[in-house]
C-alpha cells in the first residue's frame, strides 16, 4: 500500500491497473483529438470544394451570358443589310448600296441611274429589311455560300447577278403584311388619264409577274409598252421607245 499513489488508493487500483487505465485514457484522448482533427480536415475540404463549386457556377454563368449575347448579337446583325455584304462584297455590294440609296450605275448614265434600285430604296424607307422578303433558309444559304466560294456566278455592268433564283410574283409580294393587290389595282385605274387602262389589271392575267415590270434592285420597265404607249412612271423606262417623246408631261423613255 505504501508504494501506491493517492489516486490509486482512492480508486482502489493496483499500480498495473492504474497504469493501464491511464494509458486507455490517454489513448482515448488521442483518438478524440485525431477524430476532431480529421473532422476539421474534412470540414475544410468540404468548404474548399463548396467555394470551388460556387466559383465554377459563377464562371459558367458568365460564359453562358457572354455566349447568349454573342449569339443574340449575331442574329440581330444577320437581319441587317450590312450582314449581306460584310464578307460577300461581290456581288452583294451593289444590292446593299442600292438598298441604302447609293449609286449602282455608271455616273454618265443619269437617266438610268435615277431609276436603278428605286424599289429597294422605297422598301428601305418603309423599314422593310432584306429578310422580310428574302427568307433565310439554311439550304439556300449553304448553296449561296458554295456558289460564292467557287465563284460560279456572273454579274452585269452594274454589279448585279445575271441569273437569280428569286421569283417576284404575287405569292411573294402580295402577302398580308405587304401589298394588297386589290388596293394596288384600284390605285392605277385609268392609268395616265386613259379611261379603262389599268397596268395592274392586265389582259395577260397572272402570266405577268410583279418582277416583269418591277425591279427592286435594278431598272424597272413598263412592260405594257412593249405593245402599248402608256405613261411611264418617273424613274422607270419603256422597253420600246414608241411614238413621240412626251417628256413635258413627265414621261420617261429609255
Amino acid at each position: 500500500m505504501g508504494g501506491r499513489s493517492s489516486k490509486e488508493r482512492r480508486e482502489g487500483l493496483e499500480p498495473s491497473e492504474a497504469s493501464a487505465a491511464e494509458s486507455a485514457v490517454a489513448e482515448g484522448g488521442a483518438a478524440k483529438a485525431g477524430a476532431a482533427k480529421t473532422g476539421a480536415t474534412k470540414a475544410g475540404a468540404a468548404k474548399g470544394a463548396s467555394a470551388k463549386s460556387r466559383k465554377g457556377l459563377i464562371v459558367g454563368g458568365v460564359l453562358a451570358v457572354v455566349l447568349l449575347c454573342t449569339v443574340g448579337g449575331l442574329l440581330v446583325w444577320h437581319e441587317q443589310p450590312s450582314f449581306c455584304n460584310a464578307i460577300c462584297h461581290s456581288p452583294m455590294d451593289a444590292y446593299v448600296e442600292g438598298y441604302l440609296g447609293k449609286s449602282t450605275t455608271d455616273q454618265s448614265d443619269q437617266s438610268n441611274q435615277d431609276g436603278m434600285a428605286a424599289g429597294a430604296q422605297i422598301h428601305q424607307q418603309a423599314n422593310v429589311r432584306c429578310l422580310d422578303c428574302h427568307e433565310a433558309k439554311i439550304s439556300e444559304q449553304v448553296h449561296e455560300a458554295s456558289v460564292w466560294v467557287s465563284g460560279d456566278y456572273s454579274v452585269d455592268e452594274n454589279g448585279l447577278l445575271t441569273t437569280v433564283g428569286v421569283r417576284s410574283d404575287v405569292k411573294m409580294c402580295a402577302t398580308s403584311d405587304c401589298h394588297d393587290m386589290e388596293q394596288v389595282s384600284q390605285a392605277t385605274q385609268d392609268w395616265g388619264g386613259q379611261i379603262g387602262v389599268n397596268v395592274h389589271d392586265s389582259h395577260q392575267g397572272q402570266d405577268i409577274d410583279c418582277g416583269n415590270c418591277h425591279s427592286i434592285h435594278g431598272q424597272s420597265y413598263l412592260m405594257c409598252n412593249t405593245c402599248h404607249d402608256y405613261l411611264v412612271p418617273d424613274g422607270w423606262a419603256a422597253p420600246v421607245a414608241s411614238g413621240e417623246n412626251w417628256d413635258e408631261i413627265g414621261e420617261v423613255r429609255s
